[in-house]
This record gives C-alpha cells, sequence and structure tokens, in this order.
C-alpha cells in the first residue's frame, strides 16, 4: 500500500463523527511531532510503526456444531495493516494522556521503539493464534 492510502485509510479510522478534516489534522500534527522528537521523516516513521505493529497471523471465531473455537488465520497485507490501524487507533484511545495529539504521539513513539500497548495486543494476537493452532484444521 502507498503512504497515502495507509494515511487515508488511517484517517478514516479515526475520524468520529464524520468529522474527516479534524482526523487528518490530528494525525498530521502528531505525525510531524512524533518525527521530529525521533529526528526521522514522517513517511519512515509511519513506515516503522505499522511494520512493528501489523500481525501476520490473527484468530477468528468459527462456529462447528454448537461449540466456537478460535481459528489462525494467515492474513493478507491489505488486512495486516488495516489490523494494525486498529490496535494503533485503539490503544491510543486507551492512554491517559489529556489531548489526544500527545495520546497518539506517545503511541506512535512506543510502537517505533517496539514497546506499548500496541505491541503487547500483537503480542497478545500471537499468543491466541499459537493456542489455538490445534483448531486449524476447521478452516
Amino acid at each position: 500500500m502507498t503512504n497515502k492510502s495507509i494515511i487515508n485509510k488511517f484517517a478514516c479510522l479515526l475520524m468520529v463523527d464524520g468529522k474527516k478534516s479534524i482526523a487528518f489534522r490530528l494525525l498530521k500534527k502528531s505525525l510531524e511531532k512524533t518525527a521530529n522528537k525521533l529526528f526521522i521523516s514522517e513517511n519512515a516513521l509511519l513506515k516503522q510503526v505499522l511494520d512493528n505493529v501489523k500481525p501476520f497471523i490473527d484468530a477468528r471465531l468459527r462456529k462447528v456444531g454448537r461449540v466456537s473455537y478460535m481459528i489462525p488465520y494467515a492474513i493478507t497485507e491489505k488486512q495486516s495493516f488495516f489490523k494494525a490501524i486498529q490496535i494503533i487507533i485503539h490503544s491510543s484511545r486507551q492512554r491517559r494522556e489529556k489531548s489526544f495529539i500527545s495520546k497518539l504521539i506517545n503511541e506512535f513513539r512506543d510502537s517505533y521503539q517496539n514497546k506499548g500497548i500496541s505491541i503487547k495486543r500483537k503480542n497478545e494476537i500471537y499468543r491466541l493464534a499459537e493456542a489455538n493452532k490445534s483448531f486449524a484444521f476447521f478452516r
């Protein structure tokens, strides 16, 4: 995916009440400030953050008979980018800073350094898939 399409998707998922311009502004400001703090370009920052957070496997519920199983699935590159963006947005909304820009800045910085809530969520997905790999034949 190109950087422009990733930023557009990020802003669309970040958007609340249809206010896309505010979502773009929040994203741009947080990317700028984080890139300035880490002394890298915005494009390199976004690429590295998404590469650190994106999972290559996902566990989904599948009902077989009356029992639901968590089944690990390999996901495509596009799906992994989407999942990474979702994880970053969800974990930044959970943070306890005052403004949303500071939440996004700190989440980008933590994800760039391979720590924080979003990396824990990615590892949790992998652990879940590993624990349920015996059900993979239900696919």
